[in-house]
C-alpha cells in the first residue's frame, strides 16, 4: 500500500513539474512575442509591401512600424507612388487601436485612430491617372450554383462592418485631399477633426481653382446603436456652393444647410430595417435644363424607413417627403430577382389646393406664377411593372378637384385662346415669325372649313381620344412606358393634342423640366375648369402648328404642298400631312429621287386608314381607293427638286 501511495506521489510530482514547465514556456513565449512584436510586425508588413510592389503598378513605402500595447499599431512615413503620375498618398503618422473583445469574436473594430499630416492627390488627364491601378479588379466568374444573396443579411453585415470601422475616438490633423481633372483643381483641407463622446465638429476649407470657401460639418457617430448623422453648412453667412458642378455641367447648386442621418433598427423575421432622414434648406439650382433662370426650392425633407427582406427592398409608407407646404407618403418596392419588379403607390387625401401651387419653387414657372385658387385637391398614383413582362405594366393616376376654383390665373390669361390672339413661332429658341390666329389672318380656317380627312387623320395619328379625355391619357402614358422599356431608350412620348397646344401657345420653346411641369398643370386647368371648348382647342391647334420650313397652319400647309385650300384635301394628302407633324422640317425625307412617297410610308398609310375606317371616319370606298402616294404641286415641289437626293437609310428616326 505504501509503495502504491509512493508511486502516486512521484507521478503527481512529475505532472506538477511538467505543468510548471509548460506555463513557464507559455510565459516566455508571450514575453518573447511582446518584446519582439514590433520587429515581427515590421517583418510581416515588409513582406506584404514587397508582394504589393512586385506588380510594378505602384511603389508603397513605410518608414517604421511599432506595436504599442496589446492591440495598437503606429506606422510612420507612409507613401504611395504610382508608376505613372504624382505621389498618390503621403502620411507622416497613422495610429490605430483595435477592440480586444470584438477581436476575440472575429471582428475588427477600431477604438482609437490618429492621422497626422496626411495628403491624397488624385490626378487624371484624359485616359491617364495616378489612381487607375486601384480600380482594376479581377473578372468575376459565373457560378450558377452560388447561393442566392440574402439582402437582409447583407445589409446587416454591411452596417456592422461600417460602424465597426468608425472609431470611438478620432483625431485627424492637417488632412488634404486634392483632385486635378484635366487641369481643373479641387481641394479640401481639414485642419483638425476630433470625434469624442460620439460627437464631432470640424471646418472644411474648399478650394476650386482660384476660389475658396469655408464649410462646417458637425454630427454624431454612435457605434453601439449604429447611428450616424451630420449637418453641412457654410462657415459664414452665405450659402454652401457645391464645387465641380459648374465646371462639369455648367450649373450652380447651393444651399443653406444639408442634413442626413442613418440608423439600423431592430428587425424581425429576417427583415432588416434602416431609418433616417435627409433634408436641405435654401436649395437653389441654376441650369438651362431645369428652367430659364435660378430656381429656389425652399425646404425639402425626406424621412425614410427601409425594409429589406431576403429578396426585396421597400420604402415603407410611413416614410414621408415634405416639400414646403406639401407632404406625401410614398410606398416603393423593388425586387431585383428572379426578375426585376418595381411598385410605386401614392395616395394623397384631400388637402388645400393653394398649398400645392404655393409650394412650387420660385423661378420654376413663368405663366402660372401668382396663380391663386380655393378648394381642395386629392391625388393618387398606382404604378407596377415586371420588367421581364412590360405588357403587364400597371399605371393609373388622377388629380381630383373638390370644390376647386381659380381666383386668378397669374401672369397669363389662360382663356385667350377663345378669341383672336397673336402667336409667335420659335425655332431653336429664336423668334422666327408672329401672326394672328383668327379671322384677321387670311389663312385662318374655322374647323368647318378644314377637310374632315385632315381632322380625322391627325386625330388618328396624334390623339384618337382627344374629344373624350381631359388633357391626359393614362393609357397613352402606359403604352409609352412599355415601349421605352422594351427598346431601352426614350422612343415614345405620351403627349396629347391638348399638351401640344398649350406648349405652343403659353410656353417658351426651351426644353426644360420646368416647362414640362408647367405644361401639365396648364392643360389640367384648361381641361378641368372648362376654360375652352374642345372644338375651339382643335381649331386653334390646326391653325398654328408647324408643317414645314416657315409653314404654319393647315391652310398654309395645303397651299405649300398641294396648291389648294385646306378644305379640299384628299384622304391621301391628309394622311401625308398628318405623317410629317412630328418632323415637319424633314418632309423631303418622305420622298424618293422620283418625287414619290417612299415605299416605307405604305405601312403608315395602311395603319392610319384602317383605324379611320374602324371608327367610321372614312367609308369602305375611301379605304379601297386609297393609294399611298401624293403629288406635290405647291412650293414644296420646287424645294424637293433643289434638294440633293436623300438616301432611304438617312431618314431620321
Amino acid at each position: 500500500m505504501q509503495n502504491w501511495f509512493g508511486s502516486i506521489n512521484r507521478y503527481s510530482g512529475r505532472v506538477q513539474q511538467s505543468v510548471r514547465y509548460i506555463l513557464l514556456a507559455i510565459i516566455v513565449l508571450i514575453l518573447f512575442s511582446f518584446i519582439f512584436r514590433s520587429p515581427a510586425a515590421s517583418w510581416y508588413i515588409s513582406k506584404r509591401i514587397e508582394r504589393f510592389n512586385m506588380d510594378g503598378k505602384a511603389t508603397l513605402k513605410i518608414s517604421r512600424v511599432r506595436i504599442q500595447g496589446l492591440a495598437s499599431i503606429l506606422i510612420t512615413g507612409i507613401s504611395l507612388k504610382p508608376e505613372t503620375g504624382d505621389t498618390l498618398l503621403k502620411v507622416d503618422s497613422a495610429y490605430a487601436s483595435i477592440g480586444i473583445l470584438k477581436l476575440l469574436a472575429g471582428r475588427i473594430a477600431l477604438h482609437d485612430v490618429k492621422l497626422i499630416n496626411a495628403s491624397v492627390l488624385l490626378e487624371s488627364y484624359d485616359t491617364v491617372s495616378n489612381f487607375r491601378f486601384l480600380l482594376h479588379t479581377k473578372t468575376a466568374t459565373d457560378d450558377s450554383s452560388s447561393v442566392p444573396v440574402n439582402y437582409a443579411t447583407t445589409i446587416d453585415r454591411m452596417m456592422r462592418f461600417i460602424f465597426d470601422k468608425i472609431p470611438l475616438s478620432l483625431d485627424i490633423r492637417n488632412f488634404r485631399l486634392t483632385t486635378v481633372t484635366n487641369g481643373h483643381l479641387l481641394g479640401c483641407h481639414i485642419p483638425q477633426l476630433v470625434l469624442a463622446d460620439h460627437y464631432f465638429r470640424t471646418m472644411l476649407k474648399i478650394n476650386e481653382d482660384s476660389t475658396s470657401s469655408g464649410w462646417t460639418v458637425a454630427g454624431k457617430m454612435d457605434n453601439h446603436n449604429r447611428l450616424a448623422e451630420f449637418r453641412l453648412y457654410t462657415a459664414d453667412t452665405g450659402k454652401v456652393t457645391l464645387p465641380w458642378i459648374k465646371s462639369r455641367w455648367n450649373a450652380l447648386v447651393d444651399f443653406d444647410t444639408l442634413a442626413f442621418s442613418i440608423a439600423e433598427q431592430e428587425g424581425s423575421a429576417g427583415i432588416a430595417k434602416v431609418s433616417g432622414f435627409a433634408s436641405v434648406t435654401g436649395l437653389r439650382i441654376d441650369h438651362r435644363r431645369i428652367a430659364a433662370g435660378p430656381v429656389d426650392f425652399g425646404r425639402t425633407e425626406f424621412r425614410y424607413l427601409l425594409n429589406i427582406g431576403s429578396d426585396y427592398a421597400e420604402l415603407d409608407s410611413s416614410s414621408g417627403i415634405t416639400f414646403n407646404k406639401i407632404s406625401v407618403h410614398p410606398y416603393v418596392r423593388y425586387r431585383p430577382k428572379p426578375v426585376k419588379q418595381i411598385t410605386l403607390k401614392i395616395h394623397k387625401p384631400q388637402f388645400p389646393a393653394q398649398d400645392l401651387f404655393s409650394s412650387f419653387p420660385q423661378g420654376l414657372f413663368t405663366t402660372l406664377d401668382g396663380l391663386r385658387v380655393q378648394g381642395n385637391l386629392s391625388w393618387y398614383l398606382d404604378f407596377n411593372v415586371d420588367l421581364s413582362n412590360p405588357d403587364s405594366l400597371t399605371f393609373a393616376t388622377s388629380l381630383d378637384r373638390h370644390q376647386f376654383n381659380v381666383l386668378s390665373y397669374g401672369n397669363a390669361d389662360l382663356t385667350k385662346i377663345n378669341g383672336p390672339f397673336l402667336y409667335t413661332a420659335y425655332d431653336h429658341g429664336n423668334q422666327v415669325r408672329t401672326f394672328m390666329v383668327g379671322p384677321e389672318n387670311p389663312d385662318f380656317r374655322p374647323l368647318d372649313r378644314i377637310s374632315p380627312y385632315l381632322q380625322y387623320a391627325i386625330l388618328t395619328s396624334e390623339d384618337g381620344a382627344f374629344y373624350l379625355h381631359r388633357g391626359f391619357l393614362p393609357d397613352a402614358f402606359r403604352e409609352s412606358i412599355i415601349t421605352n422599356i422594351k427598346e431601352r431608350r426614350f422612343a415614345r412620348g405620351g403627349s396629347t393634342i391638348s399638351m401640344q397646344l398649350v406648349k405652343n401657345v403659353f410656353l417658351s420653346s426651351n426644353k426644360t423640366v420646368a416647362r414640362k411641369l408647367e405644361e401639365a398643370l396648364i392643360v389640367w386647368l384648361i381641361e378641368n375648369q372648362g376654360l375652352c371648348a374642345k372644338e375651339r382647342m382643335y381649331e386653334v391647334y390646326l391653325n398654328l402648328i408647324e408643317w414645314g420650313p416657315m409653314v404654319y397652319g393647315a391652310n398654309e400647309a395645303s397651299r405649300f404642298y398641294f396648291n389648294k385650300d385646306a378644305s379640299k384635301l384628299t384622304l391621301a394628302e391628309a394622311i401625308f400631312m398628318a405623317s410629317i407633324i412630328p418632323r415637319p422640317k424633314w418632309f423631303k425625307s418622305s420622298f424618293d429621287e422620283n418625287g414619290h412617297l417612299r415605299e416605307s410610308n405604305a405601312g403608315y398609310y395602311r395603319l392610319v386608314s384602317e383605324k379611320m375606317l374602324n371608327k367610321g371616319w372614312i367609308t369602305s370606298r375611301d379605304f379601297e381607293k386609297l393609294i399611298p402616294d401624293v403629288e406635290l404641286k405647291g412650293p414644296a415641289k420646287i424645294l424637293l427638286k433643289r434638294a440633293s437626293v436623300i438616301p432611304a437609310d438617312s431618314v431620321p428616326e
